[in-house]
């Protein structure tokens, strides 16, 4: 595979024929850590040895943190996790990119790394010797969300070619869009997006993606629905973005009870998390059987298994 022994920091990174053996063993890890409870057995002990994964998060993180170390830990490698910064040297005014520098010195097998939109820090991953894996980086890039999105398209639709992907909300912010429209289009998707003026797409990639100003009718068209939350935290000196209330956004682009009524009845919800609960998802829909949110996050332990397992090298038994 193209990506044994290398970074993975984009959904450019990464060909369709590598998607598939990472989604054909990722269903493998399923199925059988539903059936007996562990993955590790599968793993050959000698191609393991004492493989370590290095997880640095100076942002916050529940669902990729916890299930990088989750996946690493079901396969039987060793973690060291560094995600709460007041801790670390960066108290004392060390970068996120000197860190980064320093824990890849220390020759950790990988390192899965998030962090917020800075130059350096972008250079240095791209840079290292050591494989790193983007575990979301600014508004960049969130690839391995990207993944495990794909995945459960898959198993919830049974294809992913010919679909019609809605992603609904904070497009302009969200790393999450941007991988997601490079993959699922690999994929064969066909990808839309419906948001406020301020929150709307800039860059090149997006300028020939269909957009829904009406989100009624983008509902009709779709087959996945996927809600974003607005980043309020990557607002800051965004004066379009401020003026827009929470409360004008539910109006408009909120997906509750009354578009679920327009909305195919085996089409599926997704979203990245957090939910906003009665902002981006009325708790209605969160409820409903089409919501996938939380099959996306067990989905998101075994798509990172099977994509540390390809790139640390190590033999599966395959089914």
């Amino acid at each position: 595979m193209s990506i044994v022994g290398h970074s993975f920091l984009s959904s450019n990174d990464i060909s369709v024929e590598d998607i598939n053996k990472i989604f054909t063993r990722a269903s493998l890890f399923k199925r059988e850590y539903e059936s007996k409870g562990r993955i590790d057995h599968l793993v050959n002990q000698g191609s393991l040895g004492q493989k370590v994964i290095t997880l640095i998060f100076s942002e916050p993180s529940t669902r990729t943190r916890t299930s990088f170390q989750m996946a690493a830990l079901r396969l039987g490698l060793r973690v060291v996790s560094l995600d709460n910064m007041a801790v670390s040297s960066m108290k004392k005014g060390e970068t996120i990119a000197d860190t980064l520098r320093n824990v890849a010195a220390m020759w950790p097998d990988i390192i899965v790394a998030r962090f917020n939109d800075d130059i350096e820090s972008y250079d240095v991953v791209k840079n290292s010797k050591i494989p790193v894996i983007n575990a979301g980086i600014g508004t960049h890039e969130h690839p391995t969300q990207a993944l495990l999105d794909a995945f459960t398209i898959l198993d919830s639709r049974g294809q992913i070619e010919g679909e019609k992907v809605l992603i609904v909300g904070d497009v302009l912010h969200s790393r999450v869009a941007n991988s997601n429209l490079i993959l699922l289009r690999k994929l064969g998707a066909e990808i839309a997006y419906c948001a406020p003026i301020e929150f709307q797409p800039k860059n090149d990639d997006w300028a020939d993606v269909r957009q829904f100003p009406d989100r009624d009718e983008a509902v009709k068209w779709a087959s996945v629905i996927m809600g974003l939350r607005i980043q309020k935290e990557r607002h800051m000196g965004a004066a379009g973005s401020i003026a827009l209330t929470v409360a004008a956004y539910r109006d408009k682009y909120r997906i509750g009870g009354d578009q679920l009524n327009h909305f195919q009845q085996d089409g599926i919800l997704l979203h990245p998390g957090p939910v906003n609960r009665g902002v981006e998802f009325s708790n209605y829909v969160l409820s409903d059987s089409r919501c996938k949110v939380l099959n996306q996050v067990t989905n998101g332990v075994f798509v990172r298994a099977s994509l540390l397992s390809f790139t640390l090298g190590l033999e599966v038994k395959e089914a």
